[in-house]
């Protein structure tokens, strides 16, 4: 069977009239050099469309446009995990540009298709539409305009759509723009069904008669055209700068034959039923684990069992005729029934320990065999899910089990840590997940647990934590960076019973850094102490005092504390209620008229975990040990939006034992952090609306995740960096 070739065209109008030059957002690529294995001969099509002028975005599209390239050409594995990663990437990068930039957000629609072994995989997010001819009929995709369109470069998680066909020759690809998504399906009759390039090019410019519109066509014939050159592979574009499109006086059309895979028949897909142990294992498929390699590392690992048994056996024989002495005389005659009774005993014992020491080993390896060949069952089934929800349940379903075996069999498998990478990488681009490198800045003493965090700011440097194990608050000296500690050791500036003054200092609970103010004269630490005083520690001064607070008797139960216009709140779970103090000079005073903050009937103080307020107008965000969030506005007391709204804007999966929330930066710029122990990540949520912007993970010894179970954390920004706070360990992470 002759190869089947893929022969692209690419038409730029504007008002019906023809443009020369490069088409802006469109890609026509065949594998770039060194490329990831599978992706030899495989060719990726792209069609981009951002919004704003082209002459604004070209320099964008293009640098999204190689992103993608890059990417997929570089991810091994399936053809659709590898450009979903691609297009999940590039709605990253264009996420934190619109987040960087104070000019018009760019917002996108994508239609990418990857010609693969005769194979068309299309994969489409955003306000995108694509038609698909055969010779009897046209596929339009999507069908019909879809309920939900979340675009390019809004949210970290995207409404992504999929497609496959085999094709055929004859078929014919039509990557469109979005402005001719209203031209019915069959307009496109004579461009797609029993059509060629040359013919489809020309109908287009009949068609689109007074439009604007990019398009990428692409027919699939047995033979490239004879009176079309042959083009070398291009190489990897670079970003370049479009000019404002010209009118061309003669309707030409260039076209590019490029030389595709072969249409070789494809793998069977593994059927999507519920695996069990004894299961066979699908066959392997784009770099999934078969079970062959499986087997063969439990038969090495037997092998090992058997040898270290085999060794145990030499030794004991060894030690056996050293136990044994000669019998040279008749007086040693007694001595020698002793030995040979004391030999009757022992050797029983220690066969039976050699013999159970064997049976456990080949137990564990029989076991670890199984579960390896169950993670990758659980790989398989993910590759071939047919929904984002059913792949994302094989995925956890392998961290689950890699963590089983990292616990209770084998720590730092190698072939189980290859296998949790891939489910891992997986799972966070189906999430939005941007993963973190993260290192332990500093471990503390054993018995240390840690509850809180907190950065000095302004250019100094300088971290906080609090130790709830031992009732002392540390002080850290760091570069302005706060990633390199400047002092081998952390000063103790606070502790339990310490006498301040005429107060002896109790149960610290939280603390918060506190900046120079009308009534503040000197910036630093403030600390709250469940004894009824806020603890202020100057760093300049190196000096503390205690400021007693009025009718702290009426506390129960404080867990949190922060600072609004210099006031200060504290979130009180025993009487469920958040105390207000308004200052005077240095210390606190409680206005009896205002001493509580007024909110809804059903804020539920008594199960939240942590507060946090707004600098700038007051609003006040409240998370819950339940996974619920709150966002007040205090002036009228009213919830602006809740955990609802951030599952119905990019959050696929609830909060689950949230433990800490932080309202970082000021104006536009000021976004909700949420520490989610439960699931070990941080959310980052837009204040105002609820949009969730990030999801950051880190990865810990044998693939655990980090922050599970991370009790405080602290943001620096530009780049970005967190601390984070969690048993006796302060560890730093950054962005990869």
């Amino acid at each position: 069977m002759n190869e089947l070739q893929a022969i692209t065209a690419q038409l730029y109008m504007v008002d019906g009239v023809l443009q020369e030059g490069a088409v802006p957002g469109l890609l026509a690529q065949q594998a770039a050099t060194r490329p990831a294995r599978g992706r030899e001969r495989d060719y990726l099509f792209v069609h981009l469309t951002l919004t704003g002028s082209l002459a604004d975005t070209a320099n964008l599209s293009q640098h999204l446009l190689t992103l993608i390239s890059q990417k997929y050409y570089q991810t091994g594995g399936s053809v659709t995990a590898a450009l979903r990663g691609a297009v999940l990437e590039a709605n990253q990068q264009l996420l934190r540009h619109n987040l960087s930039v104070k000019g018009q957000a760019r917002e996108g629609a994508i239609t990418c298709s990857v010609f693969h072994q005769g194979e068309l995989f299309t994969l489409q997010a955003g306000e995108s539409t694509a038609l698909f001819g055969r010779n009897f009929g046209i596929e339009r995709m999507p069908p019909q305009p879809p309920a939900q369109l979340t675009p390019l470069g809004r949210s970290a998680s995207l409404d992504i759509r999929y497609y496959h066909h085999r094709a055929q020759v004859g078929d014919m690809l039509l990557l469109a723009d979005p402005r001719i998504s209203h031209l019915p399906t069959d307009d496109f009759q004579e461009v797609l069904v029993e059509s060629s390039v040359e013919r489809g090019m020309a109908e287009l410019v009949t068609i689109l008669d007074g439009e604007s519109a990019r398009l990428l066509l692409v027919e699939f014939s047995s033979d490239a055209p004879p009176e079309l050159p042959d083009v070398t592979p291009p190489t990897a574009v670079t970003p370049t700068t479009v000019a404002d499109p010209q009118p061309r006086r003669e309707a030409a059309v260039a076209a590019t034959a490029v030389a595709a895979a072969t249409t070789a028949e494809r793998k069977p897909q593994p059927k999507r039923a519920q695996p069990v142990r004894q299961q066979p294992v699908p066959p392997a498929k784009d770099g999934m684990v078969d079970r062959e390699v499986v087997e063969r590392h439990a038969r090495q690992a037997g092998a090992q069992a058997a040898l270290g048994a085999s060794r145990f056996t030499a030794w004991l024989a060894d030690l056996l005729a050293r136990l044994r002495p000669p019998q040279t005389t008749p007086a040693e005659e007694t001595v020698s029934w002793t030995w040979a009774a004391l030999i009757a005993i022992v050797i029983p014992i220690l066969v039976a320990a050699v013999v159970t020491s064997v049976y456990v080993t080949r137990e564990q390896s029989r076991e670890l065999a199984e579960m390896k060949v169950q993670i990758a069952q659980e790989l398989s089934l993910a590759d071939a899910a047919g929904t984002d929800a059913e792949a994302r349940q094989h995925y956890a379903a392998v961290l689950l089990l890699a963590e089983q075996v990292n616990t209770e069999l084998r720590p730092g498998d190698a072939e189980v840590g290859r296998m949790q990478a891939i489910a891992r990488t997986q799972l966070d681009q189906l999430e939005g997940v941007t993963r973190l490198t993260a290192v332990p800045l500093y471990q503390y003493s054993e018995g240390t647990d840690l509850q809180a965090v907190a950065l000095r700011e302004g250019s100094s440097g300088g971290i906080f934590t609090l130790d709830a194990g031992s009732g002392s608050v540390y002080e850290h000296e760091t570069d302005q960076s706060y990633l390199n500690l400047t002092t081998a050791t952390p000063q103790r500036i606070l502790f339990t019973t310490q006498t301040i003054g005429s107060h002896v200092v109790g149960r610290m609970v939280d603390f918060f850094w506190r900046p120079q103010g009308f009534a503040v004269q000197r910036e630093g630490l403030a600390v709250l102490d469940a004894a009824g005083a806020l603890l202020a520690y100057q760093p300049g001064l190196a000096g503390t005092y205690a400021v007693p607070l009025d009718l702290s008797v009426d506390w129960v139960n404080p867990v949190a504390v922060t600072s609004f216009g210099e006031r200060l709140y504290i979130l009180d779970t025993g009487v469920g209620q958040i105390w207000r103090y308004f200052p005077d000079g240095e210390n606190f005073v409680a206005n009896l008229d205002g001493r509580v903050v007024t909110l809804n009937e059903d804020a539920d103080l008594a199960n939240a975990v942590d507060f946090d307020i707004y600098s700038e107008d007051g609003s006040l965000v409240i998370v819950y040990n339940d996974g619920r969030i709150r966002y007040y506005d205090t002036r009228n007391g009213r919830v602006e939006w809740d955990e609802n709204i951030l599952l119905a804007n990019g959050l696929v999966t609830p909060l689950v034992n949230p433990t800490s929330v932080e309202i970082v930066g000021r104006g536009l710029n000021a976004t909700i952090y949420i520490a989610d122990a439960g699931n070990g990540r941080i959310v980052q949520v837009s204040r105002p609306t609820g949009q969730v912007l990030a999801q950051y993970r880190a990865t810990g010894d044998h693939g655990a995740e980090l922050f599970t179970g991370m009790t405080d954390f602290a943001i620096a920004e530009l780049p970005l960096r967190v601390f984070v706070s969690k048993g006796d360990t302060l560890y730093s992470a950054t962005l990869r």
